[in-house]
């Protein structure tokens, strides 16, 4: 029998976007997702017991939850995957990495790379910098991940792969070392390809910004706030529930003053009033 390729992607949606577009035949081909956000929390890696413990314990306290389906949880589920690519690299002909340049998809990359530096089969990853796609009115779309792409637009992703170098696996690598160095819990990078990490706190300015003396819906400045930081950073890896957690954070530090939260216990952690205090 001969040997498959592995295509890995990121994300529910980034995944759905592959299969759904039958680029892959099931005979030649396996699709495999990574779907945890490294973008967020402490990181940690295969037979790292405490960092393990210490990200869930992050993800807890801020989430509420770490489960994904029954008894299961995605730190665990995403490093049983690491794991498995790992063990059975050696029998794919070639690996393709259907993975961008937003911080999550970025830091995957990193990890998996990191034991991945010996393997013989050929990585090959998409250069998102040499597609052209053009919205209805000519502009040219910014696109760095397969998350949001439409199925018609995996066949011209596809004509953009590029085979990576020792070089390019070495620096992957050398990234997930540098990046696990700084126990940041915030991992993003700038326009220019530049990493940045920071606590908690990295991004209260920004939703400070977007609230003032008048009461507004948490809805209101979270959505804002996820603006302002795409047009700095365009990427879409820092989400909605972690911004709603900071403005409850700056609400205990007395910086804001939350007020009307929606009745129901699960929906007042989202739904309610902001206003800046004096």
């Amino acid at each position: 029998m001969s040997k498959k390729d592995l295509h890995i992607t990121f994300g529910f949606s980034g995944n759905a976007t592959l299969i759904q577009s039958k680029l892959i035949d099931v005979e030649k081909g396996e699709i495999l997702g990574f779907t945890e956000a490294l973008s967020l929390g402490p990181l940690c890696d295969l037979g790292d017991a405490e960092a393990i413990e210490s990200r869930k314990a992050w993800w807890t306290n801020v989430f509420g939850s770490i489960q994904s389906e029954g008894s299961n949880n995605f730190v665990d589920d995403n490093l049983a995957l690491l794991k498995k690519v790992i063990s059975s690299s050696d029998r794919y002909r070639h690996i393709y990495l259907w993975l961008g340049d937003d911080a999550n998809e970025k830091i995957i990359i990193a990890r998996l790379l990191s034991h991945l530096k010996e393997s013989s089969t050929p990585i090959h990853k998409l250069n998102f910098h040499h597609m052209n796609f053009r919205n209805e009115k000519g502009e040219k779309l910014n696109l760095r991940s397969l998350q949001v792409m439409r199925e018609d637009n995996i066949v011209e992703a596809s004509k953009h792969f590029e085979k990576l170098s020792e070089d390019d696996i070495q620096s992957y690598s050398s990234l997930w070392s540098h990046i696990r160095s700084n126990d940041a819990v915030v991992n993003l990078f700038d326009d220019s390809g530049k990493h940045l990490a920071g606590d908690e706190t990295f991004f209260d300015a920004y939703l400070l910004k977007r609230c003032n003396e008048t009461p507004q819906r948490s809805a209101s400045i979270v959505g804002y706030t996820l603006c302002d930081i795409w047009d700095e950073f365009y990427d879409s890896s820092v989400g909605d529930l972690f911004l709603f957690y900071r403005l409850k954070e700056l609400a205990d530090m007395g910086k804001i003053e939350i007020s009307n939260p929606h009745e129901d216990p699960e929906r007042a952690k989202i739904v309610f009033d902001v206003r800046k205090k004096d």
